[in-house]
């Protein structure tokens, strides 16, 4: 992997973890205010949730979390999980 490779896999690392905490936040408001809805602005557009959508809100974050495993396995030299391993056999 090359030096640039890692600085973008770093700032989305940095961007889903940012996204991550966003929605923990919206996903906690949802379900202890008074509101009926909020919106989230990030690196992938705005989006509104009410609170009906508390489950897609969780999903959103399990999506994201998953995303962020696999961009760690790749920084940290593995192969991402949902990246196809390729060998090479010489004979």
């Amino acid at each position: 992997m090359t030096v640039i490779q890692k600085r973008k896999l770093l700032v989305r690392i940095a961007e889903i973890e940012g996204d991550i905490e966003e929605l923990k936040r919206v996903r906690m408001e949802l379900a202890s205010s008074g509101y009926s809805s909020a919106s989230l602005s990030s690196t992938g557009g705005a989006k509104s949730y009410t609170r009906m959508d508390i489950s897609k809100v969780t999903e959103a974050i399990s999506q994201l979390q998953s995303e962020l495993v696999q961009c760690r396995s790749l920084l940290a030299g593995g192969i991402g999980l949902g990246a196809k391993q390729i060998y090479h056999y010489y004979y």
